[in-house]
């Protein structure tokens, strides 16, 4: 952006000395400078020229355009540090604007004209106050990427970190995100991503859109077996509160293990006890006995596993469980 300001500035506002500053609180430190004059030039400013600039100050005090010879009287600017150091340079007149983010002064652009140029016009103010207006658009919306970037670097590295897949993917079924654990498991060595594996676990992606499109649901529960590992691939999928991608937790596990994941975490070890019962075809007051405790209590419990599972019914929670884990050795539900 600073080069192509540098490139192109002098076809909107001609002038014989065009500078580019960024600074910190106060203007110092000046975190970068940069001008079409000399070094001697730029180095007398800083020592002497900057700490007594009335054109700089009233920049930083309105946070608007200013110049020489309009906003500042000619006594003051003829006795500043800033026009001896430009006098120099065979420069007479200065004008800057503000670059701003988030509301506070963090640059400047300058514009000096010589001694026996024109002083800078109203017409010059306004045209200063464009360009600084967009360039600061510019440089904020770089800060904002470069903000993403990291953010997205950050929760990258943290997703890596899960210890079960976690996929993206839009509602063609095409993947925008793998952690490394769903890279592990979507993309194992020895594996194309045209293998039948890969077909068949990107087949679970496909069923769970189909079922958030065709029933409106937020959740969507499937599962496969990988004929390579042996291993179940379980896939809990939720739609994205933008309603455009699917959010997908993928986890690899041997039989053994997949009973122990009807819930993912979710639920707390009494209400995976509770669910379990349920999966059995227990009624309400059985399942009060086996688990010492109230009817009502049993009641509360199922409340909370059905807001926890996004499932409406003993129905739903059977079948979640009956696809989570293996249903071989599960009696029917009632």
């Amino acid at each position: 952006m600073r080069d192509v300001y540098f490139g192109t500035v002098h076809q909107v506002l001609p002038a014989d000395g065009i500078g580019f500053y960024r600074f910190g609180r106060d203007t110092t430190p000046v975190l970068e400078s940069r001008s079409t004059l000399s070094d001697r030039f730029m180095y007398a400013y800083e020592g002497t020229g900057r700490r007594d600039d009335p054109v700089l100050e009233l920049v930083l005090e309105h946070g608007l355009p200013a110049d020489s010879h309009h906003l500042v009287s000619p006594r003051r600017w003829d006795s500043s540090g800033a026009r001896s150091v430009l006098l120099g340079e065979g420069l007479a007149y200065s004008m800057e604007a503000p670059l701003i983010e988030s509301g506070s002064v963090v640059g400047t652009i300058n514009f000096a004209r010589a001694t026996d140029g024109k002083p800078f016009c109203e017409e010059d103010l306004t045209s200063a106050g464009f360009i600084s207006e967009h360039l600061s658009l510019a440089m904020e919306r770089a800060r904002r990427w470069d903000d993403l970037g990291e953010w997205a670097s950050l929760l990258e590295g943290t997703f890596d970190h899960f210890p079960h897949g976690v996929v993206v993917s839009d509602l063609d079924g095409r993947r925008l995100f793998s952690n490394r654990g769903g890279r592990n498991i979507l993309d194992s060595p020895g594996h194309a991503r045209e293998t039948s594996r890969d077909r068949a676990i990107g087949g679970l992606f496909d069923e769970a859109v189909v079922e958030f499109l065709e029933s409106g649901r937020k959740s969507a529960t499937t599962n496969v077996r990988d004929n390579v590992t042996g291993k179940k691939i379980i896939v809990k999928s939720y739609r994205a509160p933008s309603q455009d991608s699917v959010i997908s937790l993928v986890y690899e596990c041997i039989d053994e293990q997949a009973k122990a994941l009807p819930v993912w975490g979710v639920l707390s070890p009494r209400e995976q006890e509770i669910a379990t019962l349920v999966s059995q075809g227990l009624t309400t007051k059985r399942i009060a006995q086996k688990a010492f405790v109230s009817e009502n209590t049993v009641k509360q419990h199922l409340k909370r596993i059905f807001a926890k599972t996004d499932v409406h019914n003993r129905a739903e929670l059977v079948q979640l469980i009956w696809t989570s884990g293996d249903p071989r050795g599960l009696p029917d539900a009632q």
